[in-house]
């Protein structure tokens, strides 16, 4: 087996889920969940500092030792792997394709090396730039067969390459700084664009910059660094088609370095590929968009599943202005039991949509939670079945003016279907009542079991 991160504890996971309804803080706890990985002393020691806690993982975030990305329909193998660009000739306007990595491929090279290629080669860049300042803007290199061509670099992606001698129309050719990098790192030269000059940058970069022959190589993942990747949404992917192969190769079993490693030859870059123990990986997905039943089988297999359920005794001791007598917790755990009972536990409500009274609690604010969130995500779970929704929010049990959702009166089928109406039918219409918003009783009477001149149906039992 390969030997674990250091300073990360044996519990922690390489490839975790945080999973549950909306509004239970998920993408908010993957904070906290790396930290418990990259800094598990700090997260002991000042767990409920939510500021500084912020602050340390904004830093490693900087840093490059975690990474952030959002799965949707759109997003594919190309970007999170890698794929081909198209880069074009500014001045003839040719087209040529090189091949970029993908958010995890990169985060997964940085984690083979620690950080190190990158480090020693951006320094030796900054000192390229100030050479390139120094002379007005161009400097004199040459290739491995002596041939000279000067270079000119603004600090982006690529290089211009200008031959002092060439029987080309072309004024200047494109070649890429990262491939410069790939060849640092050990990459072969092969499909890289303009290789010759690939090739004499990097020369020039450890001849005159400062760039080291090499990098040191030490014992794989002896004592290597956690890096993350926090994947938000993950079940809003298509995982096949972004993960590809590497689906099996993020197994712990099958990571560089472990008795099992496996390696696979990448599509475009044709480079060898094996994801190192070092590597975590959290997603956050939404069982309200999809079960975990419904989950792509081959990640159920490879990822560990945390719940994160709504939580209603985080609303404890918040009083609202103006109506002190609601007890918000009761109120959520009132309306998840309801929802629960008419579709289940993986569309109930989470306490974050509420966390906004801790510093607001007014009768405003949670009239605009109500209207905003509570009420839209309502009717998505229903698919607008307005009486499902009184249900929940016991709106059957409340004088009519202290309901949010009634009967509209506006709708006159006579006057709208003339000499047929009768032959509709006729099914209740409802509409919001935009004065239960501002009435205090509209929420105490959410936990109401009977109301003045309404009784419920189990009141009779």
């Amino acid at each position: 087996m390969n030997e674990k991160a250091i300073g990360v504890p044996d519990s922690q996971p390489l490839n975790q889920i945080l999973y549950g309804p909306p509004g239970t803080g998920k993408t908010y706890q993957t904070v906290n969940a790396a930290l418990e990985i990259l800094e598990p002393s700090l997260l002991q020691q000042h767990g409920h500092d939510r500021k500084l806690l912020k602050a340390h993982f904004d830093k490693l975030v900087s840093d490059g030792r975690i990474r952030f990305v959002t799965f949707h329909q759109s997003f594919s193998y190309e970007d999170f792997v890698e794929g081909m660009r198209a880069e074009t000739n500014e001045t003839n306007g040719q087209i040529r394709y090189a091949v970029v990595d993908g958010v995890f491929k990169s985060l997964c090279s940085d984690a083979q090396d620690g950080g190190k290629v990158t480090s020693a080669f951006e320094l030796a860049v900054e000192n390229l730039q100030e050479k390139l300042e120094a002379s007005g803007g161009r400097l004199k290199l040459k290739t491995v067969r002596g041939k000279e061509f000067e270079v000119s670099y603004d600090g982006g992606k690529t290089f211009r390459v200008f031959p002092l001698s060439t029987e080309n129309d072309d004024p200047y050719y494109v070649a890429s700084m990262d491939n410069v990098r790939k060849l640092f790192a050990g990459e072969s030269k092969r499909g890289m664009y303009n290789p010759s000059y690939v090739d004499g940058m990097l020369r020039y970069l450890q001849a005159e910059c400062g760039l080291p022959a090499m990098i040191e190589a030490e014992k794989p993942h002896m004592h290597a660094q956690p890096y993350v990747l926090i994947i938000d949404e993950i079940n809003r992917g298509n995982i096949s088609r972004i993960f590809g192969e590497l689906i099996t190769l993020i197994e712990p079993s099958k990571r560089a370095g472990a008795a099992e490693e496996l390696k696979v030859t990448l599509p475009y870059s044709k480079d060898s590929f094996s994801v190192p123990g070092n590597v975590y990986l959290i997603g956050t997905m939404n069982t309200a968009d999809r079960s975990l039943a419904g989950l792509d089988l081959a990640l159920r297999r490879r990822f560990t599943f945390r719940e994160m359920p709504p939580r209603p005794e985080l609303l404890a001791g918040i009083t609202i202005e103006g109506a002190e007598g609601l007890d918000l917790a009761k109120m959520l755990q009132v309306m998840n039991q309801r929802i629960t009972v008419l579709l289940d536990r993986e569309h109930t409500l989470g306490h974050a949509y509420f966390m906004p009274l801790q510093a607001e609690p007014t009768l405003v604010r949670l009239a605009t939670i109500f209207r905003q969130d509570i009420l839209p995500l309502l009717q998505e779970y229903f698919f607008e079945d307005w009486e499902h929704i009184r249900w929940v929010l016991n709106d059957q049990c409340k004088n009519p003016a202290e309901a949010f959702i009634v009967a509209d009166s506006a709708l006159k089928l006579p006057s709208l279907f003339p000499k047929v109406h009768d032959k509709l039918r006729q099914s209740p219409q409802w509409t919001l009542n935009d004065a239960a918003f501002a009435n205090p009783a509209a929420y105490l009477g959410i936990l109401a079991t009977v109301a003045t001149g309404y009784v419920t149906d189990e009141a009779g039992d």
